[in-house]
């Protein structure tokens, strides 16, 4: 028995390592087929890209993404989200994986793409059917529903700020509500993608604008840490179009083709019916011509000619004329009389006579109350230059201007029979091209205006930069006394923070003109903030030695608080205080504060010397300042005032002045409590809303 139990004690032990064994390959085997785990973000673009409730993934590029999945092995997650969402949440690496992205500069910063795009996309402008929207200028003034984060909605903004079109912007979360808003009457009109719009408007309920743009390249996105799976993503997309291309071209194919209209079998019932109907009745008509031609050979052939003929020519004028009635052109014909005989529509709603009733009648005598033709009528020249004349005249009525264009009519022998006028309104025509006049006059004084701006900056420039050098050069004289050295630092500390200003005047300037000043906004004391900013100014009139006294006066609680970019904020009030030092030589500066409804009234006054009425609107242009005899001896970059307007415009605030030479200047900034969600939202400066327009 001991035998027995010793030998089944020294089978267990390999039997149990052999079953350990075997769980353990059973286990790597399953581990290996699992493969690496890859969370997919799907938003809503069909037939690119939609998923359901139940997070059922479907479109063009989940399945193209499930087969690249399976040439790697992973295990694919879709997790719903919006466009804007999911590309945060890349960037997080709360997903490795987002579909159907657009690939732009501004996003490769801060997220990677497959290099490999799946389908080329375009933007396209959607109206309501009610709507005459054409092209990009029939958006003046109009709403516009936009997806948030959407690239062609980026481009359409882009678009409409280079043609200086203003519409008002209804942002969306996804492209389903953009066509809720077009759709309600929220928006006019409303820009998607093209293949979105084809599938989404098959019922045809809105119209597809000519406005097509932006042609992008939709790609696989992922964050900062998915190259290595974005690059196992481009290898897979290779292998697909290179030694399956059958395949990929086919998932696209069946994914436009499942969204094309099919006709309703009860209208090709209807159709069929239609056609037979229309079978009998030519039947029937082709008998009933037969019998026609045979009464017909009974009449007098003579006649029978005569009333085609009369039919051709009756035929030949209604032609003409629909086809002159159609023109915007007003057309009028008249004989060598210079009797009125004919008119089109548009010559007749001209006039508030009928022209009927004018049939016969000289036009010099029923048009200008003349007793002969005109001295500027241009049919007398005609006749004798056998060409087209054309002049141009002011409508004294309408103001309007028109083109009159002169041609003499001849019949079959080359004799005249009249004269047809053609006017055409060009008073558009002129506009703009007086506009485009004034725009290059424009141009040309704002080259000039920058020209003189550097001329004046290299000037501000080089001169504390000589005195820098030169002291510095002075301080190496062994023999200076501890005095003279003092006195040479501290004029190298003056002309320092005097360039030090003045580069970071130009600086900031070059912010706001390129729109890349980053506003953040947070809730400040008011009380406690002025306060501050007057302590600061107490010392800055010390070192100037000015018999300047500086006031504040406050008119507002103590637990006051308003919502603005302190720093911003801080320098417009900064930049108002240096000037009224700088052009104050005794006196007070006051710095009174105030409510009114929603917003602080933030008042800067001094005693200075003042600006004339007429430069009042002058000090607040880019590349100008005031001048005159006193200002003129002062350094500084003439940028303060313009820097001032534009970082308070960007904070939803104004800025005014009221000023009286010699007696001193009053800047009043009128500042929102609370900003408003769009520019929180923001945060960057939008160049179009500063003064670069005037």
């Amino acid at each position: 028995m001991l035998y027995l139990c010793s030998i089944a004690q020294i089978m267990i032990k390999p039997v149990f390592l052999l079953l350990v064994l075997s769980l353990f390959l059973q286990v790597t085997n399953s581990y290996a087929n699992t493969g690496e785990y890859v969370r997919v973000g799907v938003h809503y673009n069909p037939p690119l890209c939609s998923i359901d409730s139940t997070n059922e993934a479907k479109g063009i590029f989940i399945d193209v993404i499930n087969e690249v999945a399976a040439i790697n092995n992973w295990t694919i997650e879709y997790v719903p989200t919006t466009l804007t969402d999911g590309i945060e949440a890349i960037h997080y690496g709360k997903i490795d994986l987002l579909t159907t992205v657009a690939r732009t500069r501004e996003r490769e910063k801060f997220i990677h793409f497959s290099e490999e795009s799946i389908y080329t996309n375009w933007g396209i402008v959607y109206c309501n059917k009610s709507n005459d929207i054409e092209s990009i200028t029939d958006l003046e003034n109009r709403k516009v529903a936009l997806e948030n984060g959407d690239v062609h909605a980026i481009a359409l903004v882009k678009l409409l700020a280079d043609f200086k079109i203003e519409a008002e912007i209804i942002w969306c979360n996804n492209l389903i509500e953009v066509f809720d808003k077009i759709n309600s009457g929220v928006a006019d009109a409303g820009a998607v993608n093209k293949l979105f719009g084809y599938q989404q408007n098959l019922s045809q309920k809105l119209k597809a604008t000519p406005i097509l743009f932006n042609p992008v390249n939709v790609h696989i996105a992922g964050g900062p840490l998915s190259k290595p799976t974005l690059n196992k993503v481009d290898e897979a997309l290779q292998y697909l179009k290179n030694e399956e291309p059958e395949y990929y071209q086919g998932v696209i194919n069946q994914w436009l083709i499942k969204g094309e209209r099919r006709t309703p079998y009860w209208l090709r019932g209807l159709v069929l019916i239609l056609f037979a109907v229309t079978f009998v009745l030519v039947l029937v008509l082709i008998i009933l011509r037969s019998a026609v031609r045979k009464k017909a050979k009974s009449l007098d052939v003579a006649n029978e000619i005569g009333q085609l003929r009369a039919n051709a020519i009756l035929q030949l004028e209604k032609e003409k004329t629909l086809i002159l009635n159609s023109l915007d052109e007003q057309v009028v014909f008249m004989d060598n009389e210079y009797n009125l005989v004919w008119a089109n529509d548009a010559f007749k709603n001209a006039t508030s006579v009928p022209f009927e009733q004018l049939i016969g009648k000289k036009c010099y005598s029923v048009y200008f109350q003349k007793d002969k033709p005109c001295d500027f009528c241009q049919f007398e020249t005609c006749l004798k230059t056998n060409r087209t004349e054309v002049r141009e005249h002011v409508s004294e009525i309408s103001g309007k201007v028109f083109t009159h264009k002169t041609h003499t009519v001849y019949d079959a022998e080359h004799r005249s029979i009249g004269f047809v006028e053609i006017l055409s309104d060009v008073t558009d025509k002129k506009k703009y091209e007086d506009e485009l006049i004034k725009a290059k006059e424009k141009a040309e004084q704002s080259d000039y205006l920058k020209s003189a701006f550097l001329a004046n900056m290299s000037h501000e420039i080089r001169t504390p930069m000589n005195a820098i050098i030169g002291f510095s050069e002075l301080l190496e004289d062994d023999t200076l006394s501890l005095n003279d050295k003092r006195s040479y630092l501290r004029i190298i500390q003056s002309n320092g923070n005097q360039l030090l200003k003045l580069i970071s005047d130009i600086l900031i300037f070059s912010q706001i003109e390129s729109g890349h000043v980053q506003l953040q906004f947070s809730c400040i004391n008011v009380l406690d903030f002025l306060q501050e900013i007057k302590k600061q100014f107490n010392s800055e009139v010390k070192k100037h030695s000015k018999n300047l006294d500086i006031v504040l006066e406050v008119n507002v609680g103590e637990q006051l608080e308003i919502e603005t970019d302190v720093v911003r904020f801080k320098q417009v009030i900064f930049n108002l205080l240096t000037n009224a030092i700088k052009f104050t030589d005794e006196g007070q500066i006051t710095i009174r504060v105030s409510e009114e409804s929603d917003k602080l009234i933030l008042v800067v006054k001094d005693t200075g010397i003042g600006i004339p009425h007429e430069q009042h609107d002058a000090i607040f242009e880019r590349f100008s300042q005031v001048e005159n005899k006193q200002t003129r001896k002062l350094p500084g970059s003439g940028l303060g005032l313009t820097i001032a307007k534009d970082l308070i415009l960007q904070m939803g605030g104004t800025i005014s002045l009221e000023s009286e030479v010699g007696v001193g200047s009053e800047f009043c900034i009128k500042h929102p409590f609370q900003q408003q969600s769009a520019k929180k939202e923001s945060g960057l400066m939008m160049p179009h809303l500063l003064n670069a327009q005037k």
